[in-house]
């Protein structure tokens, strides 16, 4: 049985644990039982490589993929898509190869429903679905999120004016969101009033902690009647 390791990612952790809550219980009715650092977890250092501090992030990174691997677990499941690309192309960048296999939930939950091991129970729910940057354009994964919303009976998913590597950015990737904030929450308010409202959606469904910090605010206080979810609360809800 393959031995998972779910990295939460510091933005999940200090400001939306009821995602990180939403997928260790997901994971449990999969009958998966994931490794989980804790405090132990540390930053995974994207932030650094986006920001052009490649000695810092190549420090970090071997101290992160060594408290890892001394796990001795085969595949990294994250929910950030920031981990993700960190994990992946950005490890690359420093010139590590680590021994265990990294995924993002969605592929791993896509690999779940096509080998036959998860079933949803049915949904009335109307979706639409947010691409983020890093797990988009940056990693080119498009297709695992949508599969597994379509992989729920009733659930209906509809795509906005702007959708996958033609996606507007939510604002608050790259670290925008903490020193350029007002720009931000413009460019995210933008997103959610000219393309997530007009599709019907009664919830806008995304991948990305950063990406749902930014919504989340908006819709808060101008479209509280739009839901906001994470994709593995979604997939919570349906099992």
């Amino acid at each position: 049985m393959t031995k998972l390791l779910y990295w939460i990612g510091c933005l999940t952790t200090y400001r939306f644990p009821k995602i990180a809550e939403a997928t260790v219980e997901a994971f449990m009715k999969m009958k998966e039982n994931p490794v989980l650092l804790g405090e132990d977890e540390g930053c995974c250092g994207d932030l650094l490589l986006l920001t052009g501090q490649h000695k810092e992030a190549e420090k970090n990174a071997k101290k992160v993929v060594a408290k890892i691997e001394s796990k001795k677990i085969d595949t990294l499941v994250t929910g950030c898509a920031g981990c993700y690309r960190a994990f992946t192309k950005g490890l690359k960048e420093v010139g590590i190869t680590p021994t265990f296999q990294v995924l993002h939930t969605s592929q791993f939950l896509e690999n779940q429903v096509k080998s036959g091991k998860l079933s949803f129970k049915p949904s009335n729910m109307k979706v639409t679905y947010h691409d983020p940057c890093e797990l988009g354009r940056l990693s080119d994964v498009y297709d695992p999120p949508r599969n597994v919303l379509n992989a729920i009976p009733g659930l209906q998913l509809v795509e906005m004016a702007t959708a996958r590597n033609l996606a507007r950015c939510c604002g608050a990737g790259g670290g925008a969101w903490g020193v350029y904030t007002e720009l931000a929450e413009k460019a995210g308010r933008a997103r959610i009033i000219n393309e997530a409202v007009p599709t019907g959606a009664a919830a806008l469904v995304t991948a990305c902690p950063s990406c749902y910090m930014n919504f989340y605010r908006t819709i808060k206080r101008e479209r509280p009647q739009l839901k906001i979810y994470d994709l593995m609360e979604i997939v919570n809800m349906a099992l």
